[in-house]
């Protein structure tokens, strides 16, 4: 790679020895004089007036009621507002008033005002941009004016900025063909490595609009909030992508190179990124085809819990005991999920009780489906029913259920339930039994030689 900076180098050299030449010219120096007492006090002027506003605004704290509420605005808390708004545009006005008033003075007095108003369209760009920005500020909440200002405010600036060097680059000074770099057969000038971040800036603004446009299109057809923002957040990426290829173009990149550079990235991503990657394409197929939504109930690899989140790495869970877990998308794409509320909300709830041998199994049966269907939140259909699953040693074990609208109540109405089963058995005299032993002593005789001194011995038998 060959950089050929001579031609830039001896552009500028020119152009300072240019500037000393001018700065020893006393008109010149009037007008950097009057320029630099212009931002003083441009300056200095909000900042003394933001001061007497905190001092203005300031309220004691009450000790009696640190939490309550803050008091009602107030006319005086409302001029305050509205001098702080000002006190935000005050410095580019003052500049371009102090400035105005400079220049019809050296008109009156015959002597040159060039650089003074040279500098007029840069701070009439900043008096434009701090309205914009404080008219947002009030009108939208933060977050969202926040996010106005630094994704459409700023580019906007920052365009009008660069159109701004670009014509004086190109126009005044005539050094926009400067050539800055150059790669094999790649020439770079000043004036394209302008025009592409020009397109570059361009291509975010219209990313932008392009996502709100998609976002607003599909939450009006009642789309989910998640696929909304996923799809909209990917409309923006591909139009910021093409503007960038669009500047790569300006500058006089090959795009045909850019194909290698993306070979060499994939094997990069095969080896190096292969779990990163893989996690981002399985999060973008979850939010696509839905397996998994924000709110749905999920058990995987013995985990449990509320999905609150899909990201583009991983999912977040909230479990039973307000911790969160972080499950990578690929664990949802390639290991089997257990899904509590994918089609509906219902939720089976079962209670695993075992009886005496000696109770009458149909008088159980019938205490049991009676007490489930008694509780308010059972419904009906599906029907609760009552099983016997199986024999034990000690006991018959039946497996009662019944089914309720929404998954959030099964917790609770089991544990009503196994109250509700407690009580009725206790009035039908139903018995739960415990675990039990039975031990059997037998005793023996000890065989000896003298039959008169015979004695017996003890054994214990112990049977389950």
């Amino acid at each position: 790679m060959l950089v050929d900076f001579s031609l830039f180098f001896q552009r500028l050299d020119e152009q300072t020895r240019l500037m000393l030449i001018m700065l020893e010219r006393v008109a010149v120096q009037r007008q950097l004089a009057v320029v630099l007492l212009i931002l003083l006090v441009a300056w200095l002027t909000p900042k003394v007036i933001d001061v007497v506003l905190k001092r203005l605004d300031r309220r004691p704290p009450d000790a009696s009621m640190p939490d309550a509420p803050p008091p009602p605005a107030t006319l005086r808390t409302h001029v305050i507002r509205w001098l702080r708004a000002v006190d935000f545009v005050l410095f580019p006005v003052l500049f371009l008033l102090f400035a105005q008033r400079a220049i019809y003075r050296f008109a009156d007095s015959g002597w040159p005002y060039g650089l003074i108003d040279a500098l007029m369209p840069i701070f009439w760009l900043l008096l434009g941009y701090r309205l914009i920005v404080g008219i947002v500020l009030a009108a939208l909440p933060e977050e969202k004016s926040q996010r106005f200002a630094n994704e459409v405010v700023q580019p906007l600036l920052w365009i009008l900025i660069l159109l701004i060097a670009r014509s004086i680059l190109f126009s005044t000074l005539g050094i926009g063909e400067i050539t800055l770099l150059t790669f094999s057969d790649v020439t770079i000038n000043l004036g394209d490595l302008l025009n592409a971040a020009i397109t570059l800036l361009m291509a975010l603004l219209a990313g932008w609009v392009a996502r709100n446009a998609v976002n607003n299109l599909m939450v009006r057809n009642h789309a989910e909030l998640d696929v909304a923002n996923t799809v909209s957040n990917v409309t923006r990426y591909a139009v910021v992508s093409l503007g960038a290829l669009i500047a790569l173009s300006i500058l006089g990149v090959d795009l045909g190179a850019l194909a290698w550079i993306g070979g060499g990235l994939s094997v990069g991503l095969g080896f190096g990124l292969q779990e990163v990657f893989g996690n981002f394409v399985s999060g973008i197929v979850l939010v696509f085809e839905r397996i998994v939504r924000p709110g749905d109930i999920i058990e995987v690899q013995g985990l449990r819990g509320a999905v609150t989140r899909v990201a583009m790495r991983a999912t977040v869970l909230k479990t039973a005991d307000n911790s969160e877990i972080f499950v990578p998308n690929k664990e949802l794409m390639t290991k089997p999920v257990q899904a509590m509320t994918y089609s509906d909300r219902t939720a089976r709830v079962a209670l695993n009780i075992g009886v005496a041998y000696d109770c009458d199994l149909a008088l159980v049966e019938k205490v049991l489906r009676e007490t489930v269907q008694r509780h308010p939140l059972i419904m009906a259909e599906p029907a609760p029913g009552v099983l016997i699953t199986g024999l034990d040693p000690y006991s018959i074990n039946f497996l009662a259920f019944g089914y309720v609208r929404e998954f959030g109540d099964s917790f609770r109405v089991k544990s009503e339930l196994y109250q509700m089963v407690r009580d009725a058995f206790a009035l039908h005299k139903i018995v739960i039994p415990l675990p039990r032993q039975d031990v059997t002593v037998v005793t023996l005789a000890q065989p000896t030689t003298d039959v008169n001194t015979a004695q017996k011995r003890p054994t214990i038998a112990v049977s389950g």
